[in-house]
């Protein structure tokens, strides 16, 4: 009886168990998988910098900034070596890392010729991104602030940054064509700064959603600040830089100075995105141990409390048989006691 009470007892706790054992083990190498993300897109955002930056001396002519390339994209590299195989990226960057080494290896160019090469690095450089955020998980992301911060992180603002790029070099480029066209320059310049806007407008709704949708403490006053600096940059950028009338000339002087900004700006506004992505996460892994540590607790509970019966039976002291007990006397007969009054006198016979 009492084993039979163990395990009504043990039965549906061990199950119970089971279940929040192994769905919080799942949560949690998902979240890890998505903080693994995290650290690769890191090493993206600076290698989307320094190939935008090359990309533009490209353009203007000077020469190709060796040193820093070289350094981002060891650093990559590096993250790739490390997380490649569980994000399953490996075959993504070998081609992108080849492409950035034939630039390098590129002389001076005719500048068009030069935005067609490059554009074609960033095309896969974006689309390593994709792949991170993919592999990764991020994309699966249910929280409404993290799933704002990881579509900003991985799509919105690489897209902005290199369309921002491209849009600046367009128009170094016009500036040095002759004006025999002046529509199509126009037209060409009106497209870009199109793909310019629409990433970067995505993206500060985005994050406004995420601000909105938050419990952390720390999201609005860390995000808000850098992503103004950073559509401040944008809004200057789309509006000096245009020549709509296909005739005025580019200010190419203040276009180096509104994209040293708007590459600034977009730095540490990744870098924060980042930061607080990684933040809610970690307090997601937190919440999960707690929880996992609740499921142990509780399990050894019940453990404890089907093994109480057992253990008091198994100790409780039984009584030992006595050997050869003795037997109790028979009961003698009881003599038949006569009244005094009714013996005859000794004498009378």
């Amino acid at each position: 009886m009492h084993c039979l009470l163990a395990f009504a007892l043990m039965a549906p706790t061990t199950l119970l168990f089971d279940q929040v054992w192994g769905s919080v083990g799942e949560r949690t190498r998902f979240a890890q998988s998505e903080r693994n993300g995290i650290q690769y897109l890191r090493s993206l955002g600076q290698l989307t910098i320094a190939l935008t930056d090359a990309q533009s001396a490209a353009v203007s002519g000077r020469p190709f900034p060796r040193d820093t390339v070289t350094r981002v994209v060891e650093a990559t590299a590096s993250v790739d070596a490390r997380l490649g195989g569980d994000l399953r990226t490996h075959e993504r960057w070998s081609g992108l890392r080849a492409k950035i080494e034939a630039l390098a290896a590129l002389g001076v160019i005719d500048p068009a010729a030069a935005f067609s090469t490059f554009g074609e690095a960033t095309d896969l450089l974006l689309a390593l991104y994709k792949e991170v955020r993919d592999n990764s998980q991020l994309t699966r992301e249910q929280d409404i602030d993290a799933s704002y911060l990881q579509e900003g992180a991985a799509q919105q603002l690489p897209e902005a940054v290199v369309a921002a790029g491209r849009f600046m070099d367009l128009a170094v480029i016009a500036a040095g064509r002759p004006r025999n066209d002046p529509a199509g320059t126009a037209a060409n310049l009106l497209n870009a700064r199109d793909a310019v806007t629409y990433p970067a407008n995505n993206l500060a709704a985005g994050l406004q959603a995420a601000v909105d949708g938050t419990s952390s403490r720390t999201l609005s006053g860390n995000l808000l600040s850098r992503l103004d600096r950073f559509r401040r940059g944008m809004e200057t950028l789309t509006a000096t830089t245009v020549p709509v009338d296909g005739r005025t000339a580019v200010n190419t002087a203040a276009l180096r100075d509104v994209r040293n900004e708007v590459q600034t700006s977009a730095s540490e506004l990744a870098a924060t995105i980042l930061d607080e992505l990684d933040l809610l996460i970690g307090a997601r892994i937190e919440d999960l141990d707690r929880q996992r540590q609740t499921a142990a607790v509780t399990l050894a509970v019940a453990v404890l409390l089907a093994l109480v019966p057992l253990t008091v039976r198994l100790v409780r002291p039984r009584r030992r048989p006595v050997a050869n007990p003795p037997v109790p006397p028979a009961p003698q007969p009881a003599e038949d006691v006569v009244p005094a009054w009714r013996r005859e006198p000794t004498g009378a016979r």
